[in-house]
């Protein structure tokens, strides 16, 4: 298996190389755009699906989400896209004409209580696997064939039922701990003194919730008070908050 390097969660495509064949440049036969989604409060979102190809491409459609996003123990679990009480995406597969273009539609069904994150899978299959249920023979086929299969992946946030930001100092680890509801994309952290005079210091690093990090090159002392700039994504803008100096050791 060959696997593009990306630089954040935000997404990546996978090459799956035959082991019959030595793994070419890849040449996608479709593209999926865009890599990255929300689904906010209007409960829908939607990726397009675009064919590089001259002939049908067959297209099957799977939804993972992602537990642990950000982390070490960051694992995906199959959504059952038939429970209509989770993610719905739609349609599950395409047969998608040459050079042709569909939209894929994600739906919030029911607001978690804290951001999800999850990816959908794109993959072109042989049309025996695109007809058939069980397609695990006949995809190993089709890969055979061609050498190279390969798999766009899209990542999807889904917005709470309730949005809050919340980060908070941990004194016995000396870490902080989203206890809010959305992630927090950290932009600038900044250590202030007593007289409220702060040095700033670019960062680049996102704390799902319920998930503990530390910042690189903080450490927290008593008597300072820390402030951390970040991105609101459900407010489409900038916001700062304050870890305050009772909270360090």
């Amino acid at each position: 298996m060959r696997t593009w390097p990306f630089t954040s969660i935000a997404s990546y495509l996978m090459a799956i190389c035959s082991t019959s064949f030595l793994c070419p440049t890849a040449q996608a036969a479709m593209y999926v755009y865009p890599m990255e989604t929300t689904v906010g409060e209007s409960g829908t979102s939607q990726i397009r699906v675009i064919s590089q190809n001259d002939e049908v491409e067959f297209i099957k459609i799977k939804l993972k989400k992602i537990i642990n996003p950000g982390t070490r123990n960051e694992r995906e679990v199959e959504v059952n896209m038939s429970d209509a009480s989770q993610i719905i995406v739609t349609p599950q597969k395409i047969a998608l004409a040459a050079g042709g273009e569909r939209v894929v539609r994600i739906v919030s069904m029911t607001p978690p209580e804290r951001e999800t994150t999850c990816r959908v899978y794109f993959e072109g299959v042989s049309e025996a696997a695109f007809n058939s249920h069980s397609d695990k023979k006949n995809q190993s086929r089709k890969t055979a064939q061609v050498g190279v299969n390969i798999i766009w992946g899209a990542l999807v946030h889904v917005a709470p039922r309730k949005a809050k930001a919340s980060l908070k100092y941990i004194p016995s680890t000396g870490n902080i701990i989203n206890d809010g509801t959305i992630r927090i994309p950290v932009t600038e952290v900044g250590v202030c003194n007593p007289g409220r005079e702060c040095i700033w210091e670019k960062k680049a690093l996102t704390v799902y919730p319920e998930s503990e990090t530390s910042i690189p090159q903080i450490r927290f002392s008593a008597g300072n008070t820390y402030k951390i700039k970040y991105f609101n994504w459900t407010k489409n803008r900038t916001e700062e908050t304050e870890l305050p100096a009772s909270q360090a050791n």
